[in-house]
């Protein structure tokens, strides 16, 4: 029976989740939601204090914490222990729906989503190259890279960071645009009507079907620049480029993300909630060596930083200190004993009620981590008293003139019965 457990244990071992601490999940949900362009303050009074409202007598709910900036609200919301969060989730989700139509109409849709208070980036990759610009780089990572390393197994989301967005920046002189009757709005509304593409129907025949599209979308610098505004008096056309400085730009200039000093595009990657932190590095780490190979000329990718490595170590010295633990153990036995055949089996019991203990922790879905490997620390002394004990009433019986097959048996059977 314990060589059957041994086995088992062992085979299990390799499936067990190995991360640092037990992986504990509130129940938290969050609404972010985008208005780009607008402060800190027209954000929270229009957004943040309208979904704060909204959202404050569900059911359960412990704290609501809240964050406005530029462009972008925050609303976070903590549970009850005990409180389910994908019902927490159906209920904030059905609640902010109702405010949906008295948002700004330029503010994005609120996004809900379940989050993790102790969700932290797993591993962050570094992009950078002398021959790209930052457009470039962002457009590479965000196109090819995060789709590539999101195959990963265990990988949860992957963000971004230094990303720079394209964009047509619009740069309006005030004196030219004055000078031509126009307002920015005029801008505005021609961008908006002759930068189209919709279909148009379809027109059929007796031999072929034609589908029928309108096209009148801009493709480059050069078709915006020439985008007309309206008709001057002396029956010319006022173009964009007469009022304004039309180019390609990141979205947002506020912002830079840097490593060792030089501007580059962070990939912080996250795992799952039920993922191995080292398996899912690791997966990183294969992936990378591949898609080094196929990167675009000049451009570097390596790892910044590696929440694994830390787990390793951490991970290691407690394995260390179990077999330091189990060593002097024996040593002790042997030595107050003075008899190597008594050390025996208080040796084999450690390490099969160890190795058994690895079906339990699998079973209960729990993971190696410091406080389950230091328990089997503590579980050592547990098992060599169980062991001295029973060696002791064996041995006494020895003694007394029983053979040791009787002996070991009359022992264990009078343990148990204690």
């Amino acid at each position: 029976m314990s060589i059957v457990l041994v086995i088992f244990g062992l085979v299990i071992f390799n499936k067990i989740a190995v991360r640092e601490l037990p992986d504990i999940d509130p129940s938290i949900v969050t609404v972010r939601t985008l208005y780009k362009g607008a402060s800190a303050e027209i954000v929270d009074s229009q957004i943040t204090q309208k979904i704060e409202d909204i959202v404050g007598g569900t059911p359960g709910l412990a704290t609501i914490d809240s964050k406005s900036e530029d462009g972008r609200s925050v609303v976070r919301m903590e549970f009850e222990p005990g409180v389910s969060v994908d019902e927490a989730t159906n209920d904030i989700r059905d609640r902010v729906s109702r405010i949906i139509d008295f948002l700004p109409d330029n503010a994005g849709r609120p996004e809900i989503f379940k989050t993790s208070e102790g969700s932290t980036i797993t591993i962050w990759l570094r992009l950078r190259s002398q021959n790209l610009s930052d457009l470039d780089l962002s457009d590479y990572a965000s196109r090819y890279l995060k789709d590539y390393f999101a195959s990963v197994d265990g990988v949860g989301q992957i963000i971004l960071a230094g990303e720079k967005e394209i964009s047509l920046r619009i740069w309006i002189n005030p004196s030219a645009l004055s000078a031509r009757d126009l307002t920015v709005a005029d801008i505005e509304n021609a961008l908006l009507k002759e930068n189209v593409e919709f279909p148009s129907g379809r027109l059929e025949s007796k031999r072929i079907d034609l589908t029928l599209k309108v096209d009148k979308s801009y493709k480059n610098v050069e078709d915006f620049r020439n985008l007309p505004l309206k008709k001057a008096r002396d029956g010319s056309l006022v173009k964009l480029k007469d009022v304004a400085k039309v180019e390609f730009g990141p979205l947002n200039m506020r912002t830079m993300f840097k490593g060792n000093g030089y501007p580059v595009v962070g990939i912080g990657i996250y795992q799952q909630s039920n993922a191995n932190t080292i398996a899912v590095a690791d997966g990183v780490k294969k992936k990378l060596i591949e898609v080094k190979k196929n990167l675009p000329e000049g451009a570097q990718l390596d790892v910044a930083f590696d929440r694994s490595n830390y787990i390793r170590v951490a991970v290691n010295e407690v394995y260390v200190t179990l077999f330091i633990s189990i060593a002097l153990v024996v040593g002790v036995i042997y030595l107050f004993l003075g008899n190597f055949s008594s050390v025996i089996i208080p040796t084999l019991a450690i390490p099969v009620s160890l190795i058994s203990t690895f079906l339990l922790i699998y079973a209960a879905n729990f993971s190696l981590n410091l406080f389950t490997l230091m328990a089997l620390v503590i579980a050592i002394g547990l098992v060599v008293d169980d062991a001295i004990v029973m060696l002791e009433n064996i041995y006494r019986r020895v003694e007394t003139g029983e053979t040791p097959l009787v002996a070991s048996y009359k022992g264990a059977v009078s343990y148990t019965h204690l």
